[in-house]
């Protein structure tokens, strides 16, 4: 709450953080596990995936103050002003403002799990050769703070939330008009309470930034 009230705000935390944020990762990747997501995955990255499941287990356990090498990271989200380089979807922020998601992710021999609610991305790793790739995002095991500052992130991960946020509006423009009917009825009979919302914020942030496109075509 005193996040999303002010981004700018600077929120302690103390070992609380970590075993919530490893709480998440952990039932992330039980998910996956009870789907068997990764049946066809190389022998070793399923390994892996075990040792994770085992560490993350014993964090919430309390039989270590944190798994190691299997780290938690934060990333805390607000709306975009300007961007270079990716070009992103015209719902981009009402999708890191507003959306909830969760995925295994693999890139090479990074795997991690992914899980976004609402402005914060949680992220579980559970292998990462190259963690100098991401700066300011770890959660440390016994305090530290949420706060505006530099955060670093490879770029796949750009790319992969404007896929995300692009699957979204498919996903809202594929409505039945049945559906497309309940929805706009219940945004009109609250129409008093969607103004000056975080919904309606991160409405106005695309418009802002796309105009007309940020609008849903049907």
């Amino acid at each position: 709450m005193p996040y999303a009230n002010n981004t700018a705000a600077r929120v302690s935390y103390s070992t609380w953080l970590m075993h919530f944020c490893t709480s998440v990762s952990w039932r992330v990747l039980r998910a996956a596990l009870e789907r068997n997501e990764f049946a066809a995955w190389p022998a070793e990255a399923v390994a892996r995936i075990h040792v994770a499941d085992a560490a993350w287990r014993e964090v919430l356990l309390g039989k270590r103050p944190h798994a190691g090498l299997q780290q938690q990271h934060m990333l805390p989200l607000d709306q975009i002003e300007s961007t270079t380089g990716v070009g992103l979807v015209p719902n981009i922020n009402r999708y890191l403002m507003r959306a909830v998601q969760m995925d295994l992710c693999v890139a090479g021999d990074t795997i991690f799990t992914f899980a976004k609610l609402g402005r914060f991305i949680i992220l579980g790793f559970v292998h990462e050769p190259k963690m100098d790739r991401w700066k300011g995002t770890k959660v440390h095991a016994t305090a530290g703070f949420i706060e505006p500052r530099k955060y670093t992130v490879p770029g796949m991960l750009a790319h992969y939330l404007n896929e995300k946020a692009d699957k979204m509006a498919e996903a809202l423009r594929s409505m039945s008009d049945t559906q497309h009917a309940k929805v706009d009825k219940a945004f009109r009979d609250n129409v008093d309470q969607y103004i000056d919302s975080d919904a309606y914020d991160a409405m106005v942030a695309d418009l802002e930034m796309f105009g007309e496109a940020a609008f849903s075509k049907r």
